[in-house]
């Protein structure tokens, strides 16, 4: 099995419940120009990294730093009832317990579209991958904007293009160049867009899946800041 996806940095200790603890786990730094990582394996059984190890740029090379236990990267079981105790916050981009969000927020009139389903995008600018869709996003708390995954249908080839949200303001999108994709995607018929992050704070009550626990901050999981991270492995192998 393998996954990869994004979630909001906390600056503490937080909790990605991917539904299996990994075999390997790599995370980095999406806004740092430092290009910081964290790097954990099953297999690092030595007390010296028991839980991993960080790598940032250096003036002149890459500064490698162990991470022992409770300072870095470590699996979790799972099992947690979540309470207003354990779970600081459900607002979106906040709380440590964090879970998948594989919602389509094209539609949704309270996190995604003003008025109608968005469902059209226009290039305007090719140079500048810039362009608009046919309706507006929400003008607060909305959900599509930087980090968004979005996949569109070209009108001419009718082949489907993944590409990713860079910007677009809330209550905008719809007037040329509003919208920034990471690529220059032909015009087309919208098909998904997804939200900022594809990790959300799992709702009260709930109980927590497997994953991994992360409590660096120094240089990983910065507090509001896109991580961008992928798993590997079914999480059956002993040790770790």
């Amino acid at each position: 099995m393998k996954v990869m996806g994004t979630y909001n940095g906390t600056g503490a200790a937080v909790y990605l419940c991917l539904g299996f603890i990994p075999n390997e786990f790599h995370v980095i730094a999406g806004e740092d120009s430092d290009l910081a990582e964290g790097f954990w394996k099953r297999s690092f059984r030595a007390a010296e990294i028991a839980d991993g190890f960080t790598m940032v740029t250096g003036t002149t090379y890459r500064q490698i730093a162990a991470l022992t236990k409770l300072n870095g990267i470590e699996p979790y079981v799972g099992g947690d009832v979540l309470t207003s105790s354990n779970q600081t916050s459900v607002a979106y981009a906040e709380g440590i317990y964090l879970g998948w969000d594989d919602a389509d927020y094209r539609a949704d009139l309270t996190y995604g579209c003003l008025a109608d389903t968005i469902d059209t995008w226009t290039l305007d600018t090719a140079g500048n991958c810039t362009g608009h869709f046919n309706e507006d996003v929400v003008s607060s708390g909305s959900r599509i904007g930087e980090g968004s995954p979005i996949l569109v249908e070209a009108t001419a080839s009718k082949l489907r293009h993944w590409s990713v949200v860079e910007a677009v303001t809330g209550g905008q999108g719809e007037a040329a160049d509003e919208v920034t994709l990471s690529h220059a995607v032909p015009s087309g018929k919208v098909y998904f867009i997804g939200g900022l992050y594809s990790l959300a704070p799992i709702a009260l009550t709930k109980t927590t899946p497997q994953g991994v626990k992360i409590n660096n901050t120094t240089l990983i999981n910065v507090n509001d800041e896109i991580q961008c991270f992928d798993a590997t492995g079914s999480g059956e192998d002993k040790g770790g």
